[in-house]
């Protein structure tokens, strides 16, 4: 059984923030995936991963991006590669 991919969207609320996880969810409908994603806000939990700047993206508790929204298809190479898959 395949197991939920656990992603995490880090940032206060702001508009890139919702636009990243919007980003983010837009690619895991279009392609199918098992994903859990959780927003956080908390400053204090978004310091735990080490980001000091949003939005950020971590996949697996890996920070994959920070400090902008990411691009579709850079996306869907993290969530592919977390997978096992090829990109």
């Amino acid at each position: 059984m395949e197991m939920d991919i656990d992603i995490k969207i880090l940032g206060p609320g702001c508009k890139k923030c919702g636009q990243a996880a919007e980003i983010v969810r837009q690619v895991i409908e279009e392609y199918r995936l098992p994903a859990q994603i959780e927003e956080i806000a908390s400053l204090d939990k978004i310091a735990e991963y080490g980001v000091l700047s949003t939005p950020a993206v971590v996949i697996g508790g890996d920070v994959k991006c920070a400090g902008r929204e990411p691009e579709r298809q850079e996306i869907l190479q993290w969530l592919k590669k977390y997978q096992g898959m090829p990109g």
